[in-house]
């Protein structure tokens, strides 16, 4: 009886050391293997059809994007392309909340084509997405800090490459103790509307509240040094449920210093929140 289960685990150890290669059958792949072509693979850039978006894509990617190779590609290319491993595809989406009759804002994302890939883009293997604007009627702001949007994208692709653990994260703010240390220019329109005036009085001198938001740009767009600018991805006209993206982007390093986002509803309405004013008061100190 010893013998004969002596043999049994000896036969059972050996086939665990065959190499699985034998077997023929296919290999598990993780998300970190993969993506590990992230960096080689030619990413097409999706247009959109809209001249001015497009024209802005053009221009930001040009002088922005470091990370992979790229092309423009139409939408009609971009179906017949998307279910070809060989290709990374940055695009425009609409994105819709399901208590909202149509999508309230877009989104810029990359996925990676393949195969299945031919039925939906949420079929598709997402790299990053970003909160880009309003669906309906958007500020045109979008246009300043899309250079910002695509290094942060970027920054956060390469680094699901680095790890198994890191393959696995989601778009955040790695820096937002560094606000600390920061001049802070919020454009009045981004504050929710329950956000009292004693709030607003709290804050330190450093932080700025402008009632133009190209006061704010200009900012941005200058480079100010040691600054950071707020930026709002909501629906121009949300309902309860509609998502809301709270952003504060630095002006001279185009890094990531704030990014929270909250569900709408009669008590919170788009903007910053009292919760996140308090938050980075409490940063400050």
């Amino acid at each position: 009886m010893k013998k004969t289960l002596t043999i049994t685990l000896l036969t059972a150890l050996a086939i665990l050391l065959i190499p699985s290669d034998l077997f023929g059958q296919a290999q598990i792949y993780t998300r970190k293997e993969k993506l590990k072509d992230l960096t080689a693979k030619t990413v097409k850039v999706v247009m959109t059809g809209n001249e001015v978006v497009d024209e802005a894509l053009k221009q930001s990617v040009t002088t922005s994007w470091t990370l992979s190779p790229y092309e423009f590609c139409t939408n009609e290319e971009f179906q017949k392309l998307k279910s070809d491993n060989k290709f990374y595809f940055l695009l425009v989406v609409k994105g819709q909340q399901r208590k909202e009759s149509e999508p309230g804002i877009e989104l810029l994302t990359m996925v990676k084509g393949g195969e299945g890939s031919d039925k939906s883009i949420e079929d598709m293997l997402e790299v990053v997405t970003f909160p880009f604007r309003a669906a309906v009627d958007p500020s045109g702001r979008e246009f300043s800090y899309l250079p910002a949007f695509l290094t942060i994208m970027q920054e956060h692709a390469k680094g699901l490459t680095e790890s198994e653990v890191k393959a696995y994260s989601t778009l955040g703010a790695n820096d937002t103790k560094k606000l600390r240390m920061k001049q802070i220019y919020f454009c009045e329109d981004d504050m929710a509307p329950e956000v009292s005036e004693k709030t607003l009085k709290s804050l330190d001198e450093d932080i700025f509240i402008e009632e133009d938001d190209e006061d704010v740009d200009d900012v941005f767009t200058d480079g100010k040094f040691n600054a950071v600018v707020s930026y709002v991805v909501a629906p121009s006209e949300p309902v309860n449920g509609s998502v809301c993206y709270k952003l504060l982007i630095g002006a001279d390093d185009h890094k990531l210093y704030w990014f929270k986002k909250h569900k709408i509803s009669a008590r919170q309405g788009a903007g910053f929140l009292e919760s996140d004013l308090k938050a980075i008061k409490l940063l400050r100190k």
